[in-house]
């Protein structure tokens, strides 16, 4: 494993990562590695749910475009039997 610097962190946070190691008797490097791994996972999957949102909903705005485009008066023909 390399080694990994982060400066600036937040006195709250660095607080934080060193009761919780305390409580769990490890290694401060430890939890806070566990904590970045946790918190890039949310990252991630909160990243693919937007790119998702964004796909349904250029979707749906497609499907919209394409039925305005459909003639009102096809929609009146659907269900009728021999309505040319």
């Amino acid at each position: 494993m390399s080694d990994f610097t982060i400066r600036g962190i937040r006195p709250r946070l660095e607080e934080r990562i060193r009761r919780l190691a305390e409580l769990q008797n490890l290694p401060v490097d430890k939890v806070a590695d566990d904590a970045l791994s946790i918190g890039v996972d949310a990252i991630e999957d909160r990243m693919r749910k937007q790119l998702l949102d964004t796909r349904e909903q250029m979707a749906l705005q497609e499907a919209i475009e394409q039925i305005r485009k459909v003639p009102d008066d096809a929609f009146g023909k659907i269900g009728r039997i021999g309505s040319g």
